[in-house]
């Protein structure tokens, strides 16, 4: 129902008021339509994210029953793949990292720049290209964290060398985790089976969920 003040008048998006004779008929039936249905998603969402919570604890107990029983000491940081007994249901867990560099990396890129410098004429120039462009910064002063990660994978025979990618992984921080969850079922069509994802937005729905009944109050 939309808002109205204490004498009964409409409010609008600029908190005037408007008196309800001088609403027309469509606006009247496009508000309790928007309401009716904002109110039924807000409810879904929340069920929503109930759910996850329950999933999320579920897949948790379960990980850490068989960590026990196996005498094991896990922390389940790794990506997880469960499956039924059949193998036509399959629940996908992945912790993804988002990760930054602390101050040491301008060290790494000072000790990098004096050993391109001392090997101008005895490195291939793709290799020197791919080491400086991997220290390029974007507009707003970010690095490619990407490209900085391949240079941990070079194999590169020089003390020197490992001395800067040894720092440049101790300098690795681990800013963000975000867990996601996928479901995925194997159904029969006339080409033969296949896998089928499940799509919910689980992923996001929590927040989503808060935000949109906090707005609704």
């Amino acid at each position: 129902m939309a808002k109205k003040d204490k004498d009964g008048n409409w409010l609008d998006d600029r908190g005037r008021p408007v008196p309800e004779q001088y609403i027309p008929a469509t606006d009247k039936k496009r508000d309790k339509l928007v309401e009716a249905t904002f109110k039924k998603v807000v409810k879904l969402a929340e069920k929503i994210a109930e759910t996850k919570v329950e999933i999320v604890g579920s897949i948790d107990k379960y990980l850490d029953e068989i960590a026990k029983e196996n005498r094991v000491r896990e922390n389940w940081k790794g990506n997880i793949l469960l499956q039924n007994f059949d193998k036509s249901l399959v629940i996908e867990r992945r912790i993804d990292d988002h990760i930054g560099f602390d101050e040491r990396l301008q060290m790494v890129k000072t000790i990098v720049d004096k050993w391109l410098s001392d090997r101008l004429d005895g490195i291939d120039e793709n290799l020197g290209k791919v080491i400086t462009q991997a220290f390029n910064v974007d507009k707003q002063g970010r690095v490619n964290t990407a490209m900085l990660m391949k240079l941990l994978h070079l194999e590169i025979e020089d003390s020197e060398w490992k001395k800067a990618m040894r720092m440049l992984k101790e300098s690795i921080i681990v800013k963000s985790s975000k867990q996601s969850i996928n479901f995925k079922r194997k159904v029969k069509k006339d080409s033969g089976e296949v896998w089928e994802t499940i799509v919910l937005n689980f992923n996001d729905i929590v927040a989503t969920a808060k935000k949109e009944k906090k707005d609704a109050e």
